[in-house]
């Protein structure tokens, strides 16, 4: 090629780059999708991200009050902001897909990440609506609930900006779906496991201070759970739940078995033997164990241990110095002293506070749970019994209060036992 030819074309081949980057950069970026404005108003990281794609109406109202804050039915998405934003949490969102956001490393620990998944998104001119699910994941498994929260976000088209006109917040139950009701299943099968395991640790306290008091190992539930007098002498009740007492709690049956004054056998396997549930079992050393089978005698027999020592076997091997009759010459053990909510919230020296469960915070769910809790003279909480309560709260409280610590109660200038009654409250700020 000459060199005037291959000079032409050198500046053909410029000027034409050139003019196509002029062109690319004059061309305008594709417009944000409603869907994008979703993800940018409740994850971006601009000061104005969640006002930006608030109605001038919104903007103005929430101006005039302060802020752009308080919106009660969005609170879930402003705290994953804060959190996002704060880097405290593991944030990944998707401009397309099945997925809308995907976090990580939750507050409270009890899940190990939140996905949430877009159902619909119904696109119509300037008009979109984009139903999301959140769907909670512990141990790799989704986490199901009696119910299924629905969150639908109306967005509309105004000034060239998509912005939020309306949120509706819905509660699905569905009845007639198969895996929906296995997953209950399973999940209520889990919590009576739990249950009866809690029901055991009770058993060994009772029968620990039963020992302490009696000289020996109660042979019954009615040894251990009935109150009352017995030929003008008073009795007192060492194990206070009335359902394991009455041998049935919750999906299981519970027995003492193989029984004297030094040894004993306890043991809680559920009504329905094919349901899957472990059997647990336990004796005076405070040891307890399971089988997967369900059979309390393969429990007894070859149970793995689940835990060595429970923490209701803590229990000093001694009571209060007993009373004496002098008209009768005998004596009585010291009796357990029932005390006030007020009077045993004086002595509370070390109070774990609950940890308010991500699921119930997001669906709004507060309120009040009562307990009924025996305390040992060492100040430690042994024993609790749920009286009532919202479901998605109650483990919970329960898990918090086990963990107390109370100055003993003196009577006499001796420490003794007391039950009381022990109240929790979730609740939630103000929007």
């Amino acid at each position: 090629m000459r060199p005037s030819r291959a000079i032409a074309f050198a500046l053909v081949t410029l000027v034409s780059s050139s003019l196509a980057a002029q062109t690319a950069a004059s061309q305008p970026a594709p417009p944000q999708t409603a869907r994008q404005a979703l993800i940018e108003m409740f994850f971006g990281q601009a000061p104005d991200h969640l006002e930006k794609h608030l109605p001038d109406i919104t903007r103005r109202t929430y101006q005039r009050l302060g802020g752009a804050n308080g919106q009660s039915g969005l609170d879930m998405f402003s705290l994953l902001a804060m959190q996002a934003k704060s880097g405290k949490n593991n944030l990944e969102t998707f401009d397309t897909g099945s997925t809308l956001a995907t976090v990580k490393e939750l507050p409270g620990g009890s899940y190990e990440r939140m996905d949430i998944t877009v159902e619909r998104d119904d696109f119509a001119g300037d008009k979109d609506e984009i139903e999301l699910v959140p769907h909670m994941i512990s141990d790799g498994k989704e986490e199901t609930l009696p119910f299924i929260l629905h969150f639908t976000f109306a967005m509309k088209m105004e000034s060239s900006i998509w912005r939020l006109n309306d949120v509706s917040i819905a509660l699905q139950v569905p009845l007639a779906d198969p895996a929906f009701l296995k997953s209950m299943e399973e999940r209520q099968l889990h919590q009576n496991e739990q249950a009866a395991l809690w029901s055991i640790r009770a058993v060994i306290s009772a029968e620990t201070s039963y020992q302490s008091a009696q000289g020996g190992f109660a042979c019954t539930f009615s040894a251990l759970g009935s109150a009352g007098k017995v030929a003008g002498a008073a009795r007192r009740a060492y194990l206070y739940d009335s359902q394991v007492a009455g041998g049935k709690k919750n999906g299981y049956t519970f027995a003492i078995s193989e029984c004297d004054a030094s040894h004993y056998h306890a043991v809680a396997e559920p009504v329905l033997p094919e349901s899957g549930q472990h059997a647990y079992c336990a004796d005076e050393s405070g040891m307890v164990r399971s089988s997967a089978d369900g059979k309390a005698s393969t429990c007894l027999a070859t149970g793995e241990v689940v835990e060595q020592k429970v923490p209701a076997a803590r229990i000093p091997q001694h009571s209060a110095p007993a009373q004496s009759d002098a008209a009768s010459g005998t004596t009585e053990p010291a009796q357990r002293v029932s005390i006030s909510q007020g009077v045993s919230a004086g002595l509370l020296i070390s109070r774990v506070p609950p940890i308010y469960p991500p699921l119930a915070r997001n669906a709004r769910i507060q309120g009040s749970v009562v307990m009924k809790a025996l305390i040992n003279q060492t100040g430690d909480v042994v024993s609790l019994e749920l009286i009532s309560g919202h479901p998605m709260l109650a483990p919970a409280a329960l898990d918090a209060v086990r963990q107390w610590k109370y100055r003993p109660y003196m009577l006499n200038g001796n420490a003794v036992e007391v039950e009381t009654q022990v109240i929790v409250n979730f609740t939630l700020s103000e929007p």
